[in-house]
């Protein structure tokens, strides 16, 4: 059952996580957009996309979270405005997502070389692996000129054995608008994968897809229509994190594809009553969501970008002050710090030692390292 009123902050809150600041701020490539951490917590993993084409800057950045230092900057042919990494489960691989093509490439991570490529996307966006390692599902977002960005309706099924789409699964039905899915999370126990659907980032258009990793069919939809009084629950979604319980999923409202207007909430789905429960109330364009690694808190970004002119341009974007909101997540309320980040920051990642929340800042080309419990 939807709740009454959008959550608001909380003045009563513990007192260590208020230690939360930022230790670092990293120079890497060009627009970084996600990231990905080795299980020892010692590398980090930065595509950056170059959403501006420039030449020779579609580029991985990896850097070693010791000293806060970018060890090398990976780059590849194979490379067309890197999205998303993704790390196999024996940590040999790093999984790059052509945001502008049709493929995938390969990173080996002993020699940090893109050593193959799969393809049969288009315009790929998020990946992830199933617990046992052998199987991904692959957002398409749309990248070709048939199916341009934003009109994907899709996820791939890849077989990581053979690194071959072995199925296509339709997201939205016939005569609905694509789904555009901007974001995917797989249950703990891989039962199901969800995708956050962008659709066309307007109110009441955001949708989350559940797909049963058994059957390959897609067999709930949330969102549409509910709504708190005027504001809807999925609008212009971002991202999506799904607690370690497997109970609920955290979805960022972004807000629309020009901006305006723009999204001030995240919205909770309780998976194991198939409902969405809450609203909480953040700061501009809330992007990227994780959780600490006691599962405690959440950890938000806020974009906080808006273009200056008319007419979406990316030469017109002018970034505010980027932060990060803390919300409890025993009770959905925010904690009361706001940290202050770098330009556009859009995801934010934990480590796996629940030291850092690592959030890349888009148009600053940096990433920012916040110590967790002042870490």
């Amino acid at each position: 059952m939807i709740s009454e009123s959008i959550i608001q902050p909380s003045k009563d809150q513990s007192e260590n996580i208020l230690n939360s600041k930022l230790l670092a701020t990293i120079n890497v490539g060009v627009n970084p957009t996600a990231m990905a951490i080795t299980s020892d917590s010692s590398k980090l993993y930065v595509a950056n996309g170059n959403n501006y084409g420039i030449t020779g800057s579609d580029t991985v950045t990896l850097i070693d979270l010791n000293t806060f230092m970018p060890i090398s900057t990976i780059t590849s042919g194979t490379f067309h405005q890197p999205y998303s990494i993704t790390l196999s489960k024996d940590g040999t691989k790093a999984y790059v997502t052509n945001s502008n093509a049709a493929t995938i490439s390969i990173i080996d991570t002993a020699s940090n070389q893109v050593t193959g490529t799969i393809t049969g996307f288009n315009g790929p966006s998020g990946m992830v692996i199933t617990p046992d390692g052998t199987k991904a599902y692959v957002n398409n977002y749309g990248a070709s000129a048939a199916v341009p960005s934003g009109s994907g309706n899709s996820v791939s099924v890849v077989d990581l054995i053979s690194e071959e789409v072995i199925e296509e699964i339709t997201l939205n039905e016939y005569g609905q608008p694509a789904a555009a899915p901007a974001a995917i999370a797989i249950s703990p126990n891989g039962d199901f994968v969800y995708t956050a659907n962008y659709v066309n980032g307007e109110p009441w258009q955001g949708t989350l897809s559940k797909i049963s990793t058994a059957t390959n069919t897609v067999v709930n939809t949330f969102g549409g229509s509910p709504f708190i009084g005027n504001i809807p629950f999925m609008f212009g979604v971002f991202s999506i994190k799904i607690d370690a319980a497997g109970k609920y999923a955290y979805l960022t409202n972004f807000g629309s594809n020009n901006f305006a207007p723009y999204g001030t909430t995240v919205c909770v789905i309780n998976l194991e009553q198939d409902s969405q429960t809450s609203l909480i109330e953040t700061g501009i364009q809330p992007a990227g969501f994780d959780i600490t690694t006691d599962g405690r808190y959440g950890f938000v970004s806020n974009y906080n970008t808006l273009y200056s002119s008319g007419a979406p341009n990316f030469s017109g974007l002018t970034a505010g002050q980027g932060t990060v909101n803390i919300i409890d997540l025993t009770t959905n309320l925010l904690v009361p710090i706001t940290i202050n980040v770098g330009q556009s920051p859009g995801s934010i990642l934990m480590s796996p030692d629940g030291k850092y929340a690592i959030v890349s800042n888009y148009t600053a080309n940096t990433v920012s390292v916040i110590g967790v419990y002042g870490a």
